[in-house]
């Protein structure tokens, strides 16, 4: 890698502020792959062993990764792929690569955060939080991950985990008044029936600016109680890195770091997406996975290790007749990471990255409203569809790639149309595989029931439906089906075998149906993605936590809680336990009762509590 030396400084040995910065280009690119069906090998392998081969052929190199789980005590044959790459191009190191234990946390709005917060909450008390080695975020998954890995003080008080998270709770203790009246702090921005006040009053505010409003709310509305957290000024970085950071910038000696909790998992990845430039039309053949971590942001990996294509933009929500295809663009999406506290601004004159780049400064720091609006941005993908909606509404960040050998042509940084992460893979599993984990629990807070009228007795592997049996699509995709929403992009998200998906799906229909917590452990290979730049070729250990009806945790609540679930529409808790998205409250788009978030949040750690047995096994 070079230094990344863009324009020297005359006379001074730094560039003062407003003209540049110095920070790491981090290159994540894997070489050209030549693989066939034929290309395997049939090996007889022990735990956890890792061979490397060279040929004499001065181009090519064979590697051959060779892992099984390390409490194997016998010798296993297994069928791994054969891999060529060419010599002079590698796989870089992603920010977090090669944990073991990581967890994903889906989105789904205040729903999501509620969920998830049950989640944290449980495995706190179980004192499990320590194992984890990375956690990764999606839209409402991120709105309570980022204040969970964040936030150090609550409205001018220091906090610590189990008062951030909110007391454990006892399902016949949840009466209605204890659901509203104790306090949780980490979901307070989402409990006060206002988010579309803040809306209103924030459009009217950046009129004519529309692209800032998301982060906007997220700052006023969803971090308000967390000091720091709501602020544009701060840089966000690791604590480790502040000191190095701040003597290759003097000029940012006095400005203010925004760093995650010392006692939080070392890894931290905020899902969003890359749908494409103003003007241009996003597509399954261009999107791809926009990844913001404390210390690293951007695109790991060529998708498929070619440039992506845009066509303009369609004029008219509606049939254009052609006229957006007059013009296209082809552009390099992808191949790694600048620092976070750069990120944003003009490209270096050398982008094949380096330890002290020289480049332009960001207009602004790339701050966590940002990176939060940007993470949770439902309606990107939607309204990129529409050229004018597009361009008015949709977040936006200069943006440049890291060239390699494989992509080699410098291009100078545009502005991109970001995204929610859901619209590209809701669960955030994929940024952990990509990471190579090898365990992995996945929260997932479905937005849609398991069906009974669909015809689960008489479905098979190979005629399963998983869209009309109303499973939820971040799980599905992952197996390689598809899913018909408008603005979503999960047609490269195969990382499993397709039919190990109605297995999977029959042990969620079967906990439901039994009344108890939809916890699912399953084992599944991993297979070669290159999309995503997953090599695959191991075994995976899942634990997934499905957002389900559960009448065994209901059974337990004090009967006026009960009776309130019972009313349906008509009462504190319509559609419990699967919130709506959006407008589960009139006059609240965004958010949900104490009462609402408090008893969703119950049922998680319930879930886990119950199951405590299958978290210590999989975390030891």
């Amino acid at each position: 890698m070079g230094q990344c030396t863009s324009v020297k400084a005359k006379g001074d040995k730094y560039r003062p502020l407003g003209e540049g910065l110095r920070a790491k280009v981090l290159p994540v690119y894997i070489g050209r792959c030549f693989q066939t069906t034929e290309d395997c090998l049939v090996l007889q392998v022990y735990k956890a062993n890792l061979y490397m081969l060279k040929t004499d052929h001065m181009l090519m190199m064979m590697i051959i990764i060779i892992a099984t789980a390390a409490a194997a005590t016998t010798t296993d044959m297994v069928l791994f792929p054969l891999l060529l790459l060419d010599h002079h191009l590698h796989r870089g190191h992603l920010p977090g690569d090669g944990i073991n234990v990581g967890l994903c946390a889906s989105g789904g709005g205040a729903r999501a955060m509620s969920f998830t917060t049950g989640v944290y909450r449980a495995l706190n008390e179980l004192k499990l939080l320590d194992q984890l080695d990375a956690i990764s975020s999606v839209s409402g998954g991120t709105w309570c991950s980022s204040i969970f890995m964040f936030a150090k003080d609550f409205k001018g008080d220091a906090i610590d985990t189990a008062e951030l998270l909110g007391r454990a709770t006892t399902p016949s203790e949840l009466t209605m008044e204890a659901l509203r009246d104790n306090l949780v702090p980490i979901v307070s921005g989402i409990t006060n029936a206002d988010s579309s006040d803040f809306i209103s009053a924030i459009l009217k505010e950046y009129k004519g600016k529309e692209h800032e409003v998301w982060p906007k709310v997220m700052s006023e509305w969803l971090l308000r109680h967390f000091d720091g957290l709501e602020s544009f000024e701060a840089y966000i970085a690791k604590e480790e890195d502040v000191k190095r950071i701040k003597e290759d910038n003097p000029q940012l000696e006095k400005k203010r770091f925004l760093t995650p909790r010392s006692d939080r998992p070392k890894n931290f990845i905020m899902n969003g997406c890359s749908l494409a430039p103003l003007k241009y039309n996003a597509t399954t053949e261009n999107v791809v996975s926009f990844q913001m971590c404390p210390d690293f942001t951007g695109s790991p990996f060529y998708p498929e290790n070619k440039q992506v294509k845009y066509d303009m933009a369609s004029i008219f929500p509606c049939k254009d007749f052609g006229l957006s295809g007059f013009r296209s663009m082809t552009r390099t999406m992808g191949g790694g990471f600048t620092e976070t506290f750069a990120f944003g601004g003009p490209a270096p004159r050398d982008q094949t990255g380096g330890e002290k780049c020289v480049m332009g400064e960001p207009s602004t720091p790339f701050s966590l409203p940002y990176a939060v609006g940007i993470s949770s941005w439902a309606a990107g993908g939607a309204l990129n569809q529409v050229r004018a909606l597009g361009n008015l509404v949709n977040i936006r960040k200069d943006y440049w790639p890291v060239t390699s050998e494989i992509l080699p042509h410098r291009q100078e940084a545009i502005a991109y149309q970001l995204g929610d992460g859901g619209s590209l893979d809701n669960a955030g599993v994929l940024a952990l595989l990509q990471r190579g984990a090898r365990k992995v629990i996945w929260i997932c807070s479905s937005w849609t029931d398991l069906k009974s009228s669909y015809d689960w007795a008489g479905a098979t592997a190979e005629t399963f439906n998983p869209q009309e049996a109303g499973v939820a699509d971040q799980v599905f995709c992952t197996f390689g089906y598809d899913s018909s929403a408008l603005g979503f992009f999960y047609s490269h998200n195969q990382v499993f075998e397709r039919d190990q998906c109605f297995p999977l799906c029959q042990e969620i229909k079967a906990f439901k149906n039994q009344g108890k917590p939809a916890v699912v452990h399953k084992k599944l290979a991993v297979l070669p993605n290159s999309w995503w730049g997953i090599t695959g070729g191991y075994e995976v250990d899942l634990l997934l936590i499905y957002l389900e009806k559960s009448r065994e945790f209901e059974a337990l609540l004090p009967q006026e809680t009960q009776r309130e679930i019972a009313k349906g529409d008509q009462g504190a808790f319509a559609n419990y336990p699967i919130y709506k998205t959006t407008s589960q409250n009139e006059g609240d788009i965004l958010g949900l009762t104490a009462q609402q978030s408090h008893l969703l949040a119950a049922q998680a750690e319930y879930s886990v509590k119950e199951n405590e047995e299958l978290f210590r096994k999989l975390l030891s």
